[in-house]
């Protein structure tokens, strides 16, 4: 007989959070207390069957190496490990499950609260598999093919000592995690393109690793150092370089130790800075290298905007000629950082939407978020947006110039005769209806292969607490041939490393916001015809060897789209730079 399957039902009263305890960052990683660092927090709720098994999430802990399969409980309404000792937390496999449930959950949540809605996976299953201990080797990555996240462990070296596990470091699951998510946002962000985009995946998993680890508390207080007898510390703590080479420098770098013996699955990245010339470096093709680019932008940000959170907070000694520090209560410091990480880990996620869906670089980024953080919060009276274009100005990156029409101010308006408004904002034929009459209108070439890839409704919540409804539909165009017919088509020359006969895809595209009503709003795109562009593209792909198996180029990459992550981390740590 089948083991009998056990379920966590839901309370007789209505929830959808529950809290439990999580390891802030890793088990190498302590508090004020000696122990562990953990924090206690809120996690998406439902229904629970064993594994733990949810809606969207299913711990199958299984090791390919051993063959040991555990079915834990589920996760009930109280926490069981909410008291629970070190040895307990680095050692218990149920709490392996729970710790690695929670955390993908917490970050999944996160961005569909940013874009305002549920998200889909890559692959064609509502359920993603989480694997805590798949195989001993320091390593963890998301599996298209699996439809899974892996994480590898450490066997201990001595009998007598404990493995080490990638599955209770939480930035490596939230990586992993957010690779998960992108693929079901963006799936032709994979695409073999120019180096920015392959950078993206990366350099994005790593900013919302990042600023997940930041947006609690505990952590914050942590690095603020300890506080005196009233849990005041000196407002020397947080001067901007404080914060930036004593406290939070010092964060960073424990972070996922498990993996790198130090250097972490953010790789110190956030601690170095691009040099000026970064663009022109070769060591800044490779994605994980050049995505570094955009976690030291993020961290620049997130400092800024503490520093700015915290002016109101300094106090002075009161009275007539009283001397003494200038000091600050250190759990409300820490709190206005954990505000500041989350709020920019939400407007960077919102910019998601508006991105084009191919061949976008560092510039269209720097665009969509601030392009979809203005429909939500207009005035943005604390000047973040304002942070965020310094901070890739400083990096060398400025927004993306004539790749944004603002339809509604447009002297030519689209037509929507025969069009079903409310087709707009869920059916992917309306859209392309409202495309193919607008074409001429919207400057969008009839000549190549189009078609609509998504059309997906949103309903964003703002500073204020108005709800700002859009809905964000996504079209790509692709055109095959060979290289001496680009040549022909376009009057430029490729790279002479390219042979005339080889096949080539090239790819454009653009995204449409409309409004409530069905209106459109903005057009976000990338000319399938814009020559320079593929000309530089092609030329990349022929210098790092981004042939298919076939020997084209533009199509796809040699390994199977399940392994691509496989295949990034391992080929960076194969060559010194573990991640």
């Amino acid at each position: 007989m089948a083991d009998e399957v056990q379920y966590a039902e839901p309370a007789d009263e209505p929830r959808t959070h529950v809290t439990l305890r999580l390891i802030a960052q890793d088990p190498a990683v302590s508090g004020d207390d000696g122990r562990i660092l953990t924090a206690n927090v809120k996690v998406p709720w439902s229904r629970m069957e064993d594994g733990p098994r949810g809606s969207r999430l299913h711990v199958v802990d299984y090791d390919t190496a051993t063959g040991r399969y555990v079915k834990h409980a589920p996760l009930g309404r109280e926490d069981l490990f909410a008291d629970a000792a070190d040895d307990v937390l680095r050692t218990d496999l149920a709490f392996h499950a729970q710790h690695v449930y929670a955390t993908a959950a917490r970050t999944l949540a996160t961005f569909e609260t940013a874009l305002g809605r549920r998200l889909p996976w890559g692959f064609r299953s509502h359920q993603l598999f989480l694997v805590p201990h798949a195989f001993p080797e320091a390593n963890a990555f998301y599996s298209y093919d699996d439809r899974a996240l892996l994480f590898g462990y450490v066997p201990p070296v001595d009998p007598r000592g404990e493995a080490v596990y990638t599955c209770l470091s939480h930035d490596v699951v939230v990586h992993e995690t957010t690779h998960a998510v992108l693929d079901g946002l963006r799936r032709r962000f994979l695409e073999p393109s120019l180096p920015d985009q392959a950078a993206f995946h990366e350099g994005f998993a790593d900013i919302v690793a990042l600023l997940s680890v930041f947006s609690m508390r505990p952590v914050l207080e942590q690095a603020l150092g300890r506080p005196d007898r009233s849990g005041r510390i000196p407002r020397s703590r947080v001067e901007r370089e404080a914060l930036r080479r004593s406290m939070l420098a010092r964060v960073a770098e424990q972070i996922g130790s498990v993996l790198t013996q130090g250097r972490g699955a953010l790789r110190q990245s956030a601690l170095n800075p691009p040099p000026q010339d970064w663009a022109k470096l070769p060591e800044f093709l490779e994605p994980h290298r050049r995505g570094e680019v955009l976690v030291a932008i993020a961290f620049d940000v997130l400092i800024e905007i503490w520093v700015k959170r915290l002016q109101a907070l300094f106090s002075r000694p009161r009275g007539e000629g009283a001397t003494g520090r200038i000091t600050l209560d250190r759990a409300r410091a820490a709190e206005e950082g954990a505000k500041a990480a989350f709020q920019l880990l939400t407007m960077l996620i919102r910019g998601l939407d508006y991105l084009p869906p191919v061949e976008f670089d560092f510039g269209d980024l720097l665009n969509a978020v601030l392009l979809a953080d203005n429909e939500v919060a207009p005035d943005d009276d604390l000047g973040y947006r304002q942070l965020l274009v310094e901070g890739f100005a400083r990096a060398g990156i400025q927004r993306s110039a004539n790749r944004v029409t603002d339809v509604l101010e447009s002297e030519l308006p689209p037509y929507y005769l025969g069009i079903n408004f409310a087709g707009l904002r869920s059916d992917r034929d309306e859209v392309f209806r409202f495309l193919w009459q607008n074409a001429r209108r919207l400057d969008v070439s009839t000549d190549y292969y189009t078609v609509i890839e998504s059309v997906l409704p949103t309903q964003r919540i703002g500073p204020d607490g108005l709800i700002v409804p859009e809905s964000v539909a996504t079209y790509v165009q692709m055109a095959e041939m060979t290289a001496r017919e680009f040549t022909d088509e376009s009057g430029l020359q490729l790279s002479p490393a390219i042979d005339p006969r080889t096949p080539v895809q090239l790819f454009g595209g653009g995204t449409l916001i409309f409004d409530q009503f069905g209106r459109l709003k903005l057009h976000v795109h990338k000319r399938l015809d814009d020559w320079r562009r593929q000309q530089r593209r092609l030329d990349h792909l022929a210098r790092t060897g981004r042939h298919d198996a076939s020997r084209r180029l533009g199509f796809s990459d040699s390994a199977a789209r399940g392994q691509t992550f496989a295949q990034l981390h391992r080929t960076e740590r194969s060559s010194g730079e573990t991640w």
